[in-house]
Parts: structure tokens; C-alpha cells; sequence
């Protein structure tokens, strides 16, 4: 099962549906861009990736991560940009960039720590926190992304962490468990 922890986005969704919907009918992006738009059923922040794992280990998986969410108190922050991730000069996805709030490091750290210590494999690049609107399709060496417009910053509480499924064929992400925050 391939597999990663990410926080649905709850309070903000209907003004990320907003931005979503104008970006993709509208002439700020040019038409001949070749974006994949990705369902708002799959928007989310990812805090962890595992890759694949082994189905056997979800119960150990969720065991780790559940008391670590619980006692992580609901994470605020704000979506505060449109950008081309990881960079304009190499863009793979339009994204949403999510501010490096504190709260949010330190969890996505401990998370990936404990996860570590109890033997799953984590991505190990350093943690850039966003949400994918759309994706770059076919060859982006010969992309020149067009620059993007600000955005008024979007408040977003983070209250429930949840583990999902990708199924990369389906281009769906199914969620398996779900685990509250503290209040």
C-alpha cells in the first residue's frame, strides 16, 4: 500500500474552491498550459510520506502516529501563496504554499521521528509544506510558467491528521484512519 499522512483542509476549503475554480476557467493561466487539475475530494497538506508499506504494519503504523496527533494541540495557519513547486525554474505542481508554522514543523518532526525509530521510511528532503491545485503534465524543461498572482492570505485550522492510500492508477487518495488533534 502506498501510503502518507496529510491534513484535509476544513476551514478554508469553499475559498480554495474559489481560487481553484477562477484559475482553472479562467485566462490568468495561458490555455495551452499543460495542468492536470486535481480533484478537491484529494486537496490536503502532506506531513509524512511512507511510500509503500505493508499492510500487515498499518495497526503499528497508526499506533505510532495516533497518541502523537492527540496530544498535538489544532494547528492555525495560513495558505499565503500561489507558487510553482519546488520552484519556478523547475515546476512540477501548482500549489497553495502553507506558512512553516511552528506547530506544524515541530509535529511533521516528531511524526517523521517516531515513524523512523519503528522502522518505516519516510522521504527525507527537507519538509515544505503546501497543497496541490494542479500538476504540470508532459515535458516542464520546455515550461516557462507564467508568473503568478498574489493571493489574499486564507486561514486554515488543521484538526484532524489522516492516514491515506494513494492509488496512483486511480488518481484517488482513500483515507484509512483519522485522528483527531487535541481541542
Amino acid at each position: 500500500m502506498r501510503l502518507f499522512l496529510g491534513f484535509p483542509p476544513q476551514h478554508a476549503e469553499r475559498a480554495i474552491y474559489g481560487l481553484y475554480d477562477r484559475l482553472s476557467s479562467s485566462r490568468e493561466l495561458p490555455e495551452d498550459l499543460p495542468l492536470r487539475w486535481v480533484p478537491p475530494e484529494n486537496w490536503h497538506i502532506t506531513l509524512v510520506f511512507l511510500g509503500e508499506v505493508a499492510e500487515r504494519s498499518l495497526g503499528k503504523l497508526v499506533d505510532t502516529v495516533a497518541p502523537l496527533a492527540g496530544a498535538c494541540p489544532e494547528i492555525a495557519l495560513n495558505f499565503e501563496t500561489l507558487e510553482w513547486f519546488p520552484s519556478p525554474m523547475k515546476p512540477r505542481l501548482l500549489a497553495l504554499g502553507v506558512e512553516q508554522a511552528p506547530a506544524l514543523m515541530a509535529l511533521q518532526a516528531e511524526v517523521s521521528a517516531a515513524l523512523r525509530r519503528e522502522g518505516f521510511h519516510s522521504e527525507q528532503r527537507s519538509y515544505r509544506p503546501h497543497l496541490t491545485l494542479a500538476r504540470l503534465q508532459g515535458s516542464r524543461k520546455r515550461v516557462a510558467p507564467p508568473a503568478l498572482l498574489p493571493v489574499t492570505p486564507l486561514a486554515e485550522s488543521l484538526d484532524e491528521l489522516v492516514l491515506y492510500e494513494s492509488r496512483l492508477q486511480e488518481r484517488r487518495y482513500i483515507p484509512l484512519q483519522r485522528m483527531e488533534l487535541a481541542a
